[in-house]
């Protein structure tokens, strides 16, 4: 298929808090489904936010490293 051949749709993610829970509440738009679309979105969002703050490459592995295990314990 052609790139022209695809329809493009606005996609929205939508983050909020909740503090009382200690976690971070995720909504996609009915349109945004494909998970590996979702995790590409987030991704570059992240390196997006975090190399405009002024992280380096190696700080921003170290932060990815160093809250791996948090984010994926079996507590969380």
């Amino acid at each position: 298929m052609k790139r022209e051949d695809f329809k493009m749709e606005d996609k929205r993610i939508i983050l909020t808090t909740d503090y009382a829970n200690s976690s971070i509440n995720i909504d996609f738009s009915d349109n945004l489904t494909d998970e590996g679309e979702r995790g590409y979105i987030l991704s570059a969002s992240f390196l997006s936010y975090a190399i405009s703050e002024g992280l380096s490459k190696d700080e921003i592995v170290e932060m990815i490293s160093n809250g791996y295990d948090q984010f994926t314990s079996e507590n969380n």
